[in-house]
């Protein structure tokens, strides 16, 4: 595999368990200690924060990319079910419907990406061999 990629998978691994993490804080914690994004609305923020997490961990994992995905959508509905738990926050299936439409668009973005720069890098090139007369 190409090295440079390689160093983005791993930059995405991180990123993407860290938005994870990011997620999971926010909503399970109280309304007045949610992180917001000015100028956004709450469905936007839900949005882009699943869309992140979906792009960056569907890259990171190629192989793996439906797992990742539904193990996202998973997430989505088990944060919003645990968020009835919590007095101040109310889970509703609409949020969870708009989380799982950001994890999938962002995963289906990703996949799109990998496969132009497989295009863009063109054949895979044979592997020579490593010492003269081996094959």
């Amino acid at each position: 595999m190409n090295p440079p990629l390689e160093k983005l998978r791993l930059a995405a691994i991180v990123i993407g368990w860290a938005a994870l993490v990011v997620i999971m804080l926010a909503t399970l914690s109280p309304i007045d200690e949610r992180p917001h994004i000015p100028g956004f609305s709450p469905n936007a923020e839900r949005f882009l924060s699943y869309f992140a997490a979906g792009a960056l961990l569907s890259f990171a994992y190629p192989r793996k990319r439906w797992l990742v995905l539904g193990g996202i959508v998973a997430l989505a509905g088990g944060l919003e079910w645990l968020q009835t738990l919590e007095s101040s926050r109310h889970g509703v299936p609409v949020d969870a419907l708009v989380k799982c439409g950001g994890a999938l668009l962002g995963g289906a973005l990703a996949g799109l990406l990998d496969r132009m720069a497989v295009r863009l890098r063109g054949p895979a090139r044979p592997q020579q061999p490593r010492w003269p007369g081996s094959t």
